[in-house]
């Protein structure tokens, strides 16, 4: 079997869960940073996408292209070893927490995004390090600047986003109620939801070794503190669950 082409960004939450499922299974794969605006004509040219949104991750293997997270999950479910992240039975309950988790990430990526337009610093902070040092100031402001152009952040109601985040913390809170996984086992649902998370407040692990600048911009202070429950369970479940293959991976790519 040829070794799966994994495109990613390094600190997007939509590429981290796809590759948190990829490491449970095991699976021998080739990480290849992505760079927003920089690496999108190339890997238009390599989907064969040529019009309409774009964005990573994605894996291609064996003449497949699966362009988004959760297809990439349910792929290593059918590739690799390890208990099943989609059993059957529970598909449509972790269909539910997949969606209540990508609204928290849209929400709270408004609202990061929109913090390091305001400095600088985090915007350095943002760049792989593959991009070359006389570069990153031009290609800090523009990477931002595509960002928010892309997903129309400017578009957003700051209030609106944090009330979003809160309702879905809140729902999250009632229906976890103490237990160490959201359904009867451990499935793909803990990964998207733990990884959501993060964008409250960033784990502390070795696969996500961010500055202090983005640990702030990613950082929603008040709602950290008010639901720490919850950010200690997926501080728990990545301690347990949460591999470092993935780091390996991407430092042999």
């Amino acid at each position: 079997m040829s070794r799966p082409s994994f495109v990613a960004a390094w600190f997007s939450p939509w590429s981290e869960r796809a590759r948190f499922a990829l490491d449970h299974h095991r699976i021998d794969y080739r990480e290849e940073a992505y760079v927003p605006m920089l690496g999108e004509p190339l890997l238009r040219l390599r989907t064969r996408v040529f019009r309409g949104p774009l964005s990573v991750p994605v894996l291609f293997h064996d003449g497949r292209v699966l362009r988004d997270s959760v297809e990439i999950a349910r792929y290593a479910d059918e590739l690799g070893t390890g208990a099943p992240l989609f059993p059957a039975s529970e598909g449509a309950e972790i269909a539910r927490y997949v969606e209540l988790a990508t609204g928290l990430m849209e929400a709270a990526r408004a609202l990061s995004v929109s913090r390091m337009a305001q400095d600088e610093t985090l915007q350095f902070e943002n760049l792989p390090p593959s991009v070359p040092a006389p570069l990153r100031p031009v290609f800090a402001r523009l990477g931002t600047a595509f960002m928010t152009r892309k997903y129309r952040l400017d578009t957003r109601d700051p209030e609106r986003d944090r009330a979003t985040i809160r309702r879905n913390l809140e729902r999250l809170r009632t229906e976890l109620r103490g237990r160490d996984t959201l359904l009867s086992g451990f499935t793909f649902a803990d990964i998207a939801v733990a990884v959501s998370l993060t964008m409250v407040r960033p784990v502390e692990h070795p696969l996500i070794p961010l500055g202090p600048g983005m640990r702030a911009a990613f950082t929603e202070p008040g709602l950290a503190e008010e639901f720490g429950d919850l950010l200690a369970w997926r501080d728990k479940l990545y301690a347990e669950r949460r591999s470092v293959k993935g780091a390996a991976s991407a430092a042999a790519a």
